[in-house]
């Protein structure tokens, strides 16, 4: 997942219009998408030597762009990506699941924004239990276990009980693409023995959203950073 620079979702979903109109339709929206994607595939074809490119994406660009739009960074390769959301469904459990996917098939599984799943990245984790993190984000702070499922590269997985404890860091106001949003700053330290990670969330006042994220995904791939930059 994610393992160069791409475009491919951002610029699909710009494209819808684009595909499904008269090619000699002299519609001035039509011809702005069309130069944009020139633009970006450009763009793309000229940083593929060199270090990842890191794309300010519009209001414009997100306006034109049906649905929600995620932008996620590993940690491992700093190579930027735009994910769209494929699924949502509500179960048992607290917190309705997301199901989103990345321009070269990987998914990322999300509980209310905390990760509990993914596929396709080596070394994934099944499932996560994220009950816990919800019970800290009311401001409060709080802690508690997280069975985590992870597969090993071998083909078989481990469920490991973290101890998990959540520290609420403050208010925190952030900047996502032209707007600036009110948020509460979370910190999750987890541990297993000598194992620990430690994710930080940033949740909106009012909404309850989660809008971004530094989150581990196993000892295999690392931190993923996200942002949720539409819907």
């Amino acid at each position: 997942m994610m393992r160069a620079l791409s475009f491919v979702v951002l610029a699909a979903a710009l494209a819808v219009s684009a595909c499904s109109s008269n090619p000699q339709s002299s519609d001035p929206t039509l011809a702005a998408t069309k130069a944009l994607l020139a633009n970006l595939q450009s763009r793309r074809a000229s940083a593929s030597a060199g270090p990842p490119l890191v794309i300010e994406v519009s209001r414009a660009q997100l306006d034109r762009t049906p649905g929600a739009v995620m932008q996620v960074v590993p940690d491992n390769s700093g190579a930027q990506d735009f994910m769209r959301l494929i699924a949502r469904r509500d179960d048992s459990n607290p917190g309705t699941v997301e199901v989103w996917q990345s321009s070269d098939d990987a998914q990322l599984i999300l509980r209310n924004g905390v990760l509990v799943g993914s596929k396709g990245l080596g070394g994934d984790m099944r499932s996560a239990e994220a009950a816990t993190a919800f019970a800290g984000f009311d401001g409060q702070g709080g802690g508690g276990q997280r069975r985590i499922t992870l597969a090993r590269l071998n083909g078989t997985a481990q469920t490991v009980a973290f101890s998990c404890d959540m520290t609420h860091l403050g208010r925190e106001t952030i900047q996502i693409v032209d707007r600036r949003v009110s948020t509460r700053r979370m910190r999750e330290d987890c541990s297993y023995g000598d194992a620990s990670f430690t994710n930080e969330y940033w949740i909106e006042i009012g909404s309850g959203r989660m809008r971004k994220s530094r989150q581990w995904a196993g000892p295999t791939f690392g931190y993923i950073n996200f942002l949720r930059l539409k819907n």
